[in-house]
């Protein structure tokens, strides 16, 4: 038993099963072993004011420590039933410093923003799993018409701005796309955390009426808006297919080889991205630096998934070109360059979506949303002093 105090004065009993329980409920981030909790197991005292202070850096509620084992048990089971019904399974990043998947917080943080987007759509979102029915030769042309994405927006352009054009027409059909973001706090700050964000690749919460997307933007290194492109349109077509036990990583186009669906969508969006018209053109031609960083900067698609692509293709066929081509990209163009911190409004409608930042704005002004939901979903927690000046920024 750990004794929590107030004033000096015995306030309850923790059984420690509980403490562990809560801290499990993000086995990825490791908070079991942060040093509060590794003092007061072996002291067997804690301070309710620690355990304020604690919880508000974690943003894990305070009160889950004074609830019964068994009521306790019951609260988590609500959670976890509730992710297992938005993946086929649960794919959790990895605990060690190896690996990727999905970190369990920000899919919950998804979850409780695709619960408040759903209240408005009546109908089903007639995307998911559309693609099940139409041969692959015509998962491209069908991606195309049915977002209404002009392929000339596709070329010659900032990858920021397509990137930017593409979350447009996907949350224009109901598809929502939330980017991970370490600013202004919105996400628990603390090192050890951000470590288990880092592994976090892009993946789908499933829902009928509107999936949520999730890029890993500002949470993973080097996440380039070309990455990200390649991200959101293979996830795109894994809700075209009603595949949600798959997530993407940053890394994708160099590791599809063992997995058939990978590769399949692999090629659709490479086909998306650099038509075979612009590549056939350069049957008979060395395959060079230049080449590569021209077709690079001219269309939607990074120096590596060019490469690949171009391998797939054909039109590179000596091992030695290939790696050399990969080995010589320059490396540190990702999102640790510096940048200029967003403000607060920014920050809010990329973690929650454009058109769920849209929706919260209008339950507050409409009077529909309380301000401590509206927190909930932004902040993770209650920040009054945030949600000023985020009112201030907005208009409200």
């Amino acid at each position: 038993m750990i004794t929590l105090k107030t004033n000096g004065k015995d306030v309850i009993e923790i059984d420690e099963s509980v403490i562990t329980k809560i801290l499990d409920i993000y086995p990825d981030e490791h908070l079991a072993d942060r040093p509060l909790f590794l003092e007061a197991r072996k002291l067997e005292v804690l301070t309710y004011a620690e355990l304020r202070a604690e919880c508000d850096k974690l943003l894990i509620p305070w009160q889950l420590f004074l609830l019964s084992p068994t009521r306790l048990k019951k609260e988590i089971g609500k959670i976890e039933e509730k992710r297992k019904s938005k993946f086929d399974k649960v794919m959790i990043a990895s605990r060690d410093n190896e690996g990727h998947g999905v970190s369990l917080r920000i899919a919950d943080r998804l979850i409780a923003l695709q619960d408040f987007a759903r209240q408005g759509i009546n109908e089903k979102n007639n995307f998911c799993g559309s693609l099940k029915s139409v041969h692959r030769d015509k998962w491209a042309e069908q991606l195309l018409k049915h977002f209404e994405i002009n392929p000339a927006k596709l070329s010659n352009g900032r990858k920021e701005k397509t990137l930017e054009y593409l979350i447009g027409k996907l949350e224009e059909k109901d598809i929502r796309v939330s980017r991970g973001v370490l600013t202004n706090k919105l996400l628990p700050a603390a090192n050890a955390i951000r470590s288990s964000y880092r592994k976090s690749s892009g993946f789908v919460v499933q829902d009928s009426k509107v999936p949520y997307v999730f890029l890993p933007n500002e949470v993973s290194d080097n996440e380039t808006p070309g990455r990200q492109i390649l991200t959101l349109l293979s996830l795109l077509i894994l809700i075209g297919l009603n595949q949600y036990n798959l997530y993407i990583t940053g890394d994708l186009e160099t590791r599809i080889g063992g997995n058939r669906t990978l590769n399949q969508i692999y090629g659709v969006v490479s086909e998306i991205l650099l038509p075979f018209e612009a590549t056939d053109k350069l049957r008979g031609v060395q395959i060079t630096e230049d080449v590569r960083d021209d077709l690079a900067s001219r269309y939607m698609l990074t120096p590596s998934a060019i490469i690949v692509t171009l391998r797939q293709r054909g039109l590179i066929e000596d091992d030695t070109t290939y790696q050399s081509l990969l080995d010589g990209i320059p490396k540190g163009n990702g999102s640790k360059a510096t940048k200029r911190t967003p403000h607060l409004d920014t920050a809010v409608r990329k973690l929650c979506g454009n058109a769920t930042s849209n929706d919260i704005i209008n339950g507050l002004r409409s009077h529909t949303l309380t301000s401590v939901q509206a927190q909930y979903m932004m902040f993770g927690r209650v920040d009054k002093l945030k949600f000023e000046k985020y009112k201030a920024n907005v208009g409200l």
